[in-house]
């Protein structure tokens, strides 16, 4: 979050996962890195995934994504598709090894995957990346990044290539990445509703699939006209989602002015010196402010009189003990109205993910207080989801704001990650949570109210 420069600097506190190019129609040497920790779990495949090694699951791979476009290009683009000439591990730990197409040495593709269009190849680090990949998000971490290459290799076969080189401002490498993931999105839906042989992906491997795509969001503070622009999480996760909703069509029809990027560089050099994180201390008393004035006059027009609360420590209350720990660090009470968080709490998502994270979770609740002004339900699956939505649209503001109080880089990408990994955004007053979502359904929830505002989060 950014306030005012007068505000003290602390230190970042997100590590780096993985160094990897994902995905550059044009080689560069060089290892760029991915930002960030997803913090995520281990895969969550079927049992024979698990025992298979990062070979068998990069080739069962390989031959799944030429099946696909086999049958998916012909039929959303009239047609017939040509097999990409070549998947190339490349044993990158052997430093006599082949230079692989498009760089000049195998070292040169330490902790990378690409693609190489004059060679029309996708390859990959089999030593470092894909082993890395495979053993913290599964097959499903492998299946995004060679679906992703694969995704820039249907680029150029619909001709993108050339239409970048004649109007390199309408075809920005940020968006030529955003299709590719868009594509990712289209095939990892495709894979899970027809298993390929020896790459079945179980209902839990959407979300892995996420967070091996957030692990390769750009280093926070790049801006989206930065020549190696590649999305930050929240762009690249909406990408995907779109992919996956909407088939290949949609991916090919992304254009800058509907894509709506929201990767921005630093405001200040006080932000980039704390990497846009506050402390608790003074975060929380910025979004109380800020949250407690835009949900008041969003109930507005339907109850005048009310006013959203403050902010109150876990304890401060008499409301129902088990009604506020159900919700998670951030708590509304319906009994009488209050909102109460658990710091304690809250400082281990700002510790694990950074200060928008806690600040997501704190908004959620705002918006149960809010539908309970309105006189809706705050109990339920829709309750839930109208939290997670309305925080959405509450941030959507915090973009490209007037005020001094504002979204800084890094703090979408945050979101995205405690929405993947905790359902706490979309537990009830109850505590309570529809069973049969996940963290792909609280991300779109989320990006629903973020892009499409209030209206969407609060049907008639």
């Amino acid at each position: 979050m950014r306030r005012p420069p007068r505000r003290s600097v602390v230190a970042a506190v997100v590590g780096v996962v993985l160094a990897v190019l994902a995905g550059c129609a044009q080689v560069v040497p060089g290892r760029p890195s991915a930002a960030g920790s997803t913090d995520a779990a281990g895969p969550t495949g079927t049992a024979a995934i698990a025992a298979a090694t990062p070979a068998q699951v990069t080739a069962a791979t390989a031959e799944a994504l030429q099946d696909f476009w086999r049958q998916a290009f012909p039929a959303a683009f009239g047609r017939p598709w040509r097999d990409v000439r070549q998947f190339v591990p490349v044993a990158t730990a052997d430093r006599r090894a082949k230079p692989p197409p498009c760089v000049a040495r195998a070292a040169d593709l330490d902790g990378q995957a690409y693609y190489c269009p004059a060679a029309d190849a996708v390859v990959w680090d089999a030593d470092g990346l894909v082993p890395q990949i495979f053993g913290r998000f599964g097959a499903a971490g492998v299946v995004v990044v060679l679906a992703h290459e694969v995704g820039h290799a249907v680029q150029s076969r619909l001709g993108v290539d050339g239409a970048q080189a004649r109007s390199p401002a309408t075809y920005p490498t940020i968006l030529l990445e955003a299709m590719s993931d868009c594509y990712a999105g289209a095939t990892v839906a495709h894979l899970r509703d027809h298993p390929a042989p020896g790459l079945a992906l179980g209902a839990g491997e959407r979300d892995t699939a996420l967070l091996a795509l957030v692990g390769f969001r750009d280093p926070v503070g790049v801006g989206p006209s930065d020549a190696s622009a590649h999305g930050n999480a929240f762009d690249r996760v909406s990408a995907f989602q779109d992919g996956w909703a909407g088939g290949p069509a949609r991916c090919a029809a992304m254009t800058v002015a509907e894509r709506e990027f929201t990767e921005r560089r630093f405001g200040s050099a006080a932000d980039q010196a704390r990497r846009g994180n506050l402390p608790l201390a003074q975060l929380l008393p910025g979004v109380e402010t800020d949250a407690r004035g835009w949900f008041t006059g969003l109930a507005a027009p339907t109850a005048p009189t009310w006013n959203a609360p403050v902010l109150r420590s876990a304890g401060q209350a008499a409301c129902p003990t088990a009604e506020l720990t159900a919700q998670g660090p951030a708590r509304f009470c319906a009994t009488d109205g209050s909102i109460h968080v658990d710091r304690a709490g809250l400082a281990t998502q700002e510790q694990r993910f950074g200060d928008y994270a806690a600040a997501t979770l704190v908004a959620s609740r705002y918006a149960l207080a809010t539908l309970a002004a309105l006189g809706r339900p705050t109990t339920g699956g829709a309750a839930g989801d109208a939290a997670v939505c309305l925080a959405g649209a509450y941030t959507a503001r915090l973009i490209d704001p007037t005020g001094s109080f504002s979204l800084s880089p890094g703090d979408l990408d945050e979101a995205v990650q405690v929405l993947l990994t905790a359902d706490w955004a979309a537990r009830d007053a109850r505590g309570d949570v529809d069973p049969g979502e996940d963290g792909f359904d609280r991300v779109g929830r989320f990006r629903g109210g973020l892009r499409g505002g209030v209206g969407g989060c609060l049907p008639s």
